[in-house]
C-alpha cells in the first residue's frame, strides 16, 4: 500500500522543545486519545499560512527548569556549538532569515552572560549594544527547540521564551504556554505563573474570544483536564474566529477537536475532522484514526497507521507487528514473516 505524501501540514518547521518542571526534565508525547500515546511522537509543524508572517512554535511536550536550576550549569553554550545552531538555520528556509546563524549565537552567549552574571532566567533583560529584541529571542528560542541532546537547549528554549513573554511577547507567551499544557505542568509551576498569566490574558483579555491561537491553547489545556465538551465548544471557537483564512495552530486545532469528539463517543464527527487531517498529511490523525478503526476495520486501520508511519510515525511500524501477529486466517509462517519485517521497519536505521 503507498502512503500518502505529506502536505505543507505535515512538514517541520520550526520544532519547539521543551519546557520543565520543578523537579525534572520533562519530555512527554504529543498527548493521545489511545494505547499509543506513551510513544514518542513526532513534533508537528509550526504552521505558517502564506498570508501570515509570524511563526508560533508547534510543540513537543515540554521541559522547564525548576528554579533550582537557574544557578546550575544547564543554562550553558559548552555543548551547543555554532555548528548547531547554522545547522537549524540551514534546514529551516527562511524561517529564520532575519539574523546570520552566527548572530543568533553572539546573543545566545550574551544571554547565557546575564544568567551567569545573575539575571533571572525567566526574565533576562540586556541593554546598550547587548540588547536582544523580544522577537529575535522567540527565534532563539526555536532553534534551541530543534537542537537534539544536551538538556540545555531544552533549558535555554524555556528561558528565552518566558523572557521574550515578559517583553510583551505574543507568539513567546503562547508557545510557552501550550508546552506546560502538553506536558501537563500548566499552574504547577510558580516560576513560569506570569507566564500563564499572560497567557490567559490572550484568552480573557480585552479581545477575548478573537485569538484563534490562545483559544486553541485553552482547547488543549481543557482537554487535558478532561473536560470535553468544554474543549470543543472552545476549539470550535478558535475555527470561527480563525475563519477561511486559517491560523498559525489550526492543524493542531483540529487534531484536539477529533479527539475530544471521540473522547465524547462522537465518533462521525470526529471521523470527518481526522480523515480530513490525514487527507492532509498529518500522521497523528492517521494514528488516531487507525487506532479507532482497529477492532472493526482491520484493513482500514492498518491502511491509516502505515500512512503514519510513512510519514515520520516511525515507532508505528512496531504496533503494526504486532497486529500482524494477531491476524487471522493466514499462516503462522505468514504471520511471522510480517511481524518481523513491521519491527525491522520499526528500527530506525533499517532501509525501506
Amino acid at each position: 500500500m503507498a502512503a500518502r505524501p505529506s502536505s505543507r501540514a505535515s512538514r517541520l518547521l520550526l520544532r519547539p522543545q521543551p519546557s520543565s518542571s520543578p523537579s525534572t526534565w520533562l519530555r512527554p508525547p504529543l498527548t493521545s486519545s489511545h494505547p499509543l500515546s506513551h510513544t514518542p511522537a513526532p513534533r508537528l509543524p509550526c504552521y505558517r499560512p502564506a498570508h501570515q508572517s509570524r511563526c508560533y512554535a508547534a510543540p513537543r511536550a515540554p521541559k522547564v527548569v525548576a528554579p533550582a536550576a537557574a544557578s546550575s550549569p544547564v543554562f550553558t553554550l559548552d555543548e551547543i556549538p555554532l555548528s548547531a545552531v547554522e545547522a537549524v538555520v540551514a534546514r529551516n528556509g527562511d524561517a529564520f532569515g532575519a539574523l546570520s546563524a552566527e548572530e543568533y549565537y553572539r546573543h545566545a552567549q550574551a544571554f547565557v552572560a546575564a544568567i551567569k552574571g545573575g539575571a533571572s532566567p525567566w526574565a533576562v533583560t540586556l541593554t546598550g549594544r547587548d540588547a536582544i529584541p523580544a522577537e529575535t529571542l522567540h527565534q532563539l528560542a526555536c532553534i534551541m527547540r530543534q537542537i537534539r541532546g544536551p538538556r540545555s537547549a531544552d533549558a535555554l528554549a524555556t528561558s528565552l521564551w518566558s523572557s521574550a513573554s515578559a517583553l510583551g511577547h505574543r507568539a513567546a507567551t503562547l508557545s510557552l504556554a501550550r508546552q506546560l499544557i502538553r506536558s501537563g505542568s500548566f499552574g504547577r509551576m510558580p516560576a513560569l505563573r506570569p507566564v500563564e498569566e499572560r497567557f490567559r490574558r490572550l484568552v480573557d483579555g480585552k479581545a477575548a474570544g478573537a485569538d484563534s491561537d490562545a483559544l486553541t491553547g485553552q482547547g488543549e489545556l481543557l482537554f487535558e483536564q478532561g473536560r470535553f465538551e468544554p474543549a470543543v465548544a472552545t476549539l470550535r471557537r478558535a475555527l470561527q474566529v480563525g475563519g477561511a483564512l486559517g491560523f498559525e495552530w489550526r492543524p493542531h486545532c483540529e487534531l484536539c477537536l477529533g479527539k475530544a469528539l471521540l473522547k465524547l463517543g462522537r465518533r462521525d464527527e470526529a471521523t470527518e475532522v481526522l480523515e480530513a487531517l490525514a487527507a492532509a498529511g498529518l500522521p497523528e490523525a492517521d494514528v488516531e484514526l487507525g487506532q479507532m478503526l482497529r477492532g472493526t476495520d482491520r484493513k482500514g486501520a492498518e491502511q491509516h497507521l502505515y500512512a503514519a508511519a510513512c510519514n515520520g510515525r516511525q515507532d508505528i511500524f512496531s504496533h503494526l507487528s504486532e497486529m500482524a501477529l494477531e491476524q487471522e486466517g493466514s499462516s503462522p509462517e505468514d504471520r511471522r514473516r510480517w511481524a518481523m519485517e513491521w519491527s525491522r521497519l520499526a528500527d530506525p536505521r533499517a532501509e525501506y
